[in-house]
């Protein structure tokens, strides 16, 4: 995780690059091996949206291993810190019954998935 100096976007920005050390160490097969994998783990992270899942860690990292290889995954991925750091101080200065509010209405609709799932 990032330092106390350091903030998130960087920290992300470091791992894409040492992602893409990885990946430019490697030949043509490597690389085609490492883009299907990264599109496969987005879809699945994806999957994770109605099945059970880490969605918010698998995405990212099918993301990071994207963004290895394209401009406009790197983007897309940063973005998404971005708005990621905004929603986290917007709920960390949110009144308590906000916050209740939220975790009610977010309780209730994992309920409604789980429940749609079962039956």
């Amino acid at each position: 995780m990032p330092d106390e100096d350091e903030d998130v976007e960087q920290w992300t920005d470091r791992r894409v690059d040492d992602a893409q050390e990885v990946y430019d160490r490697h030949g043509r097969i490597f690389h085609g091996v490492w883009i299907a994998t990264g599109f496969i783990v987005i879809a699945a992270g994806l999957a994770m949206i109605v099945f059970p899942g880490p969605v918010t860690v698998v995405v990212p990292l099918g993301l990071v291993m994207l963004a290895a290889v394209f401009g406009w995954a790197r983007r897309l991925l940063l973005k998404s810190v971005e708005y990621g750091e905004e929603a986290t101080q917007q709920f960390q200065d949110a009144s308590k019954p906000v916050k209740a509010l939220t975790f009610a209405a977010s309780a209730a609709i994992a309920g409604a998935i789980v429940a749609w799932m079962v039956l």
